[in-house]
């Protein structure tokens, strides 16, 4: 473990470091905010931010949870917090930003947790990979490791869409269109329209990220524009199909229970689009045919339960808190 000797201590410190603002995109902040969600019943949870970006602020403060900022990027924020911080008893980074010498520094205050899913090189006291598959991406130089679908940090607001998709079923042809906070080479919108020039009965809710700046919806009844939204848990719970990128939103939808039609143009969703293809619940297409699979995914419904039941099957929903669990205990903690 890393650190000096410790004192028993009641209730830990925790302090999560995100790679997140202005071209990042939401992952790392979503992933670290589901773990802070899963930790706040056994520490105080403080979330690290940069600087001059008040709708991430907001966005973690409306969860109900602490913020610090400070200048410069992401590995940068958090050196400088740790320097400056009287006590932290545990630390988690999420992003591919924090090398193994930051780590190594790091860990010399706290124990400390690294979110990476692409098994980069380590010095922490525990690696966390929480994308399907990614149970095979063990990084060298971490002490322990939590791998693969069961440690997928999801926030209980998905776990209760998958629960009322399970009472109601899932919508007849509602179709969510998300490809990522920053809308890589604006797949998305190409989409959308795809989707309703081509079928008059389909109706589509487009996601932008905060950095969409400009865009707008068409004048279309059957078109919801949504901007930022501080979940996607609601939008899931009334869709049939999830269309777009095979990131976060993606095991969210295996979550609660939605087929998705994915592509991994981003290089470090391959494995993960491979995990859930091979499980049953996505197809993987390369995007110029999201809107064919996806139409006919919505004219075989029986497929699509299929689908929704093998997604739920492999994410089960309580990854944080398994991840939560095994933090804290690398705390020395005095529950008593």
């Amino acid at each position: 473990m890393g650190g000096d000797t410790r004192e028993r201590i009641v209730t830990p410190t925790a302090l999560l470091a995100p790679d997140c603002g202005h071209d990042v995109g939401l992952g790392h902040l979503e992933r670290m905010l589901s773990l802070a969600d899963a930790l706040q019943s056994g520490a105080s949870v403080c979330l690290i931010l940069p600087e001059y970006e008040p709708a991430l602020r907001q966005r973690v403060e409306d969860r109900g949870h602490s913020v610090l900022v400070a200048p410069g990027d992401a590995a940068t924020r958090v050196e400088a917090i740790m320097t400056s911080t009287e006590r932290v008893d545990l630390v988690a980074l999420d992003g591919y930003a924090f090398d193994a010498n930051l780590q190594r520094r790091l860990r010399q205050r706290a124990p400390l947790t690294v979110v990476d899913d692409l098994g980069l090189p380590a010095a922490c006291d525990l690696a966390v990979n929480p994308s399907p598959g990614g149970e095979r991406l063990r990084p060298i130089g971490a002490t322990a490791f939590l791998g693969g679908a069961p440690y997928a940090l999801i926030r209980a607001a998905f776990t209760e869409a998958r629960a009322q998709v399970l009472r109601t079923g899932r919508a007849s042809r509602t179709v969510l269109v998300s490809t990522g906070a920053t809308d890589l080479d604006g797949i998305s919108g190409r989409v959308t329209t795809e989707l309703l020039e081509r079928d008059p009965s389909v109706a589509v809710v487009r996601i932008v990220g905060p950095d969409a700046y400009g865009v707008h919806g068409i004048d279309e009844p059957r078109l919801q524009l949504l901007i930022a939204p501080a979940s996607l848990a609601d939008a899931l719970a009334r869709a049939t199909v999830y269309v777009g990128a095979a990131g976060t939103t993606a095991v969210q939808a295996a979550c609660v229970g939605i087929p998705s039609v994915i592509n991994d143009a981003v290089a470090n969703q391959s494995a993960q689009a491979s995990a859930l293809s091979g499980a049953g619940c996505a197809v993987v297409v390369h995007a110029d045919q999201l809107v064919a699979e996806c139409l006919a995914l919505l004219d075989d419904p029986s497929r699509g339960d299929v689908m929704s039941d093998r997604g739920r099957a492999l994410i089960d929903g309580r990854g944080s808190s398994r991840v939560a669990d095994a933090m804290l205990r690398l705390a020395e903690v005095d529950v008593a």
